[in-house]
């Protein structure tokens, strides 16, 4: 009986969620057949270090960092729309050009200025994209809504890892840029037909905040600084799946790069199977037990990655980690949008972006440094990353907390 309830919650959607769904699982698809192996390139390939491709990663992550609340606060006064397309569009531009270098096999500080710009393209989509599911659901649509966003996300993670390692198999590793670039294209086209409410509105009319002074308004309220920080710990963590974690299969546990495609797209088709029976789960326990929960089984997956001894062991680990994932993603992002004010969703998501940025930006030093010190001992390594999982349920335990004692009940049930 429970499943008819779900399926009208998708149901009942907007279309233009469906479409900007759709969007980022073409999106998705195009840079996850050549992102996912960049930290595999440079290290293996090119003989560089693990921990000096995660400072390339932080310096193209605080780019990403920096555009995110830029863009975000933007887009709540001239509209969500433009600065979609148009960061779609030039980072298409850009995606070519890195390929062009891979090709060319150039210095590795030029591969490395185009991987920031393209960083701190997705910056300018993101927030924007969220804010417009968030200004076309309905309050109570929003788990549904972000559910939806995250199944087009790992669409195309289910296709692009796998995709791309075979297609390294069989052509240059650069020339498969040149079809993450195409992907980018079409979701930018895919976007330019989304009617943007701010279009229509006044959101022209609001004046410019600095991100210091939107900063010190989030810091006067306990929800949002806990769930900034919850943020900040879980893009920490969660990034570790996307950087270290190729890189330790390959050379920690001999695993080819078809096979840790594989992994990564059974992620992604786990997703798909698994986010309609979580929200059903979310809608039962609401978000903030959902927050929690999800955190404590992140942290027994990172623990099975140090357990794994082959293909088998990376994937039962997986897939414990994506039942994390598709609790986790939509109760934050209903969480993001109900802890800000209306008129300003995107400044909100800008904030958040931000601070999980930072984890990002920071989450393949940590990881790499990691890898290098300890990457031996494979489960004091991932161990550290399963505390960080724990400590981001602490986080979201007292977010639950002040969140029900200011705002009762505010909570998504």
């Amino acid at each position: 009986m429970a499943v008819v309830p779900r399926f009208a919650a998708w149901a009942e959607l907007d279309r233009r969620i469906w479409t900007l769904a759709l969007a980022r699982a073409v999106n998705t698809v195009g840079l996850s057949l050549v992102m996912a192996f960049l930290g595999v390139y440079v290290v293996d390939e090119r003989g560089y270090s693990a921990a000096l491709f995660g400072a390339i990663a932080l310096g193209a992550n605080l780019a990403q960092s920096a555009t995110n609340a830029w863009a975000g606060e933007l887009s709540d006064r001239v509209g969500r729309r433009p600065i979609m397309v148009g960061a779609l569009t030039v980072r298409a531009a850009v995606i070519a050009g890195l390929g062009v270098q891979v090709l060319l096999h150039a210095p590795l500080w030029s591969l490395a200025l185009n991987f920031v710009a393209s960083s701190a393209l997705r910056g300018c989509f993101e927030p924007p994209a969220s804010a417009l599911v968030a200004d076309i659901a309905q309050p109570h649509q929003r788990v549904a809504a972000f559910g939806l966003q995250r199944m087009g996300v790992n669409l195309g993670w289910a296709v692009g890892p796998a995709a791309g390692g075979l297609l390294a198999v069989v052509i240059p590793y650069g020339a498969v840029f040149f079809l993450a670039a195409a992907g980018l294209l079409i979701a930018a086209w895919t976007c330019r037909g989304l009617d943007d409410p701010r279009e229509r509105g006044g959101g022209h009319q609001l004046e410019r905040v600095r991100l210091r002074d939107a900063f010190a308004v989030a810091l006067r309220q306990p929800p949002m600084v806990a769930l900034l920080l919850g943020s900040f710990l879980f893009s920490l963590a969660h990034t570790q799946l996307f950087s270290v974690f190729a890189i330790y299969m390959t050379k920690g546990l001999g695993l080819a790069k078809d096979e840790v495609g594989l992994l990564y797209s059974l992620n992604g088709a786990l997703v798909l199977v698994m986010q309609w029976p979580a929200l059903g789960a979310i809608r039962r326990v609401g978000t903030h037990a959902a927050l929690i929960g999800a955190s404590l089984v992140f942290a027994l997956g990172f623990g099975l990655i140090g357990l794994a001894e082959g293909l088998a062991g990376g994937a039962v680990a997986i897939a414990v980690i994506t039942v994390a994932e598709v609790l986790f993603a939509p109760a934050h992002q209903a969480a993001a949008a109900e802890s800000g004010n209306a008129a300003r969703l995107g400044a909100t998501f800008g904030l958040v972006g931000f601070t999980q940025m930072l984890g990002v930006a920071f989450g393949p030093l940590v990881g790499g440094a990691l890898f290098d010190a300890i990457g031996h001992h494979h489960l004091a390594m991932w161990g550290a990353v399963s505390g960080v999982c724990l400590a981001l349920a602490a986080t979201f335990a007292i977010y639950a907390r002040v969140a029900v004692s200011r705002s009762p009940g505010a909570e998504l049930g």
